[in-house]
């Protein structure tokens, strides 16, 4: 059964707007990726391009698993992908008004690695405060070692 290696809940929320996640030395790669505009996540080299202008507010939790999780069912949206990071170590951008702002890092172990990624979404809201009023969403990232 797969087990969790480490986890983090970057304290940083991110506001206005999360372009995705890169490597933290190659931060220029997600303006590199081609993002599909009809799907709300795109990977490519050293980055994680996530489609979530229309939040406002976000929160990430990063997850570093020895093999694949077990599906997680009560999240809004869900994505299974695959990546390359050159240092192994992970921040989230955001940006609005020509700023730019990074999270936290996370360290997945190993440089030069070809990772597994899942991503969980949760847009939230309660009762008559619809999502698209609170505009806060909730990312849960999961890594894995892929296979050679």
């Amino acid at each position: 059964m797969a087990g969790i290696i480490a986890e983090f809940l970057d304290p940083n929320e991110i506001s206005k707007y999360l372009h995705g996640v890169s490597d933290a030395e190659e931060t220029w790669a997600l303006y590199d990726i081609d993002a599909d505009p009809v799907e709300w996540i795109t990977a490519g080299q050293n980055g994680i391009v996530i489609n979530e202008r229309r939040s406002e507010r976000c929160l990430i939790k990063y997850e570093l698993w020895d093999d694949a999780p077990p599906l997680l069912a009560s999240w809004d949206r869900t994505w299974t992908g695959s990546v390359r990071f050159t240092t192994g170590r992970v921040t989230a951008i955001s940006g609005a008004s020509g700023g730019t702002s990074y999270g936290e890092e996370f360290d997945l172990g190993r440089p030069d690695g070809d990772w597994n990624a899942r991503i969980y979404r949760k847009s939230l809201g309660h009762e008559e405060f619809t999502t698209h009023i609170v505009s806060f969403t909730l990312l849960k990232i999961q890594f894995w070692t892929a296979s050679p």
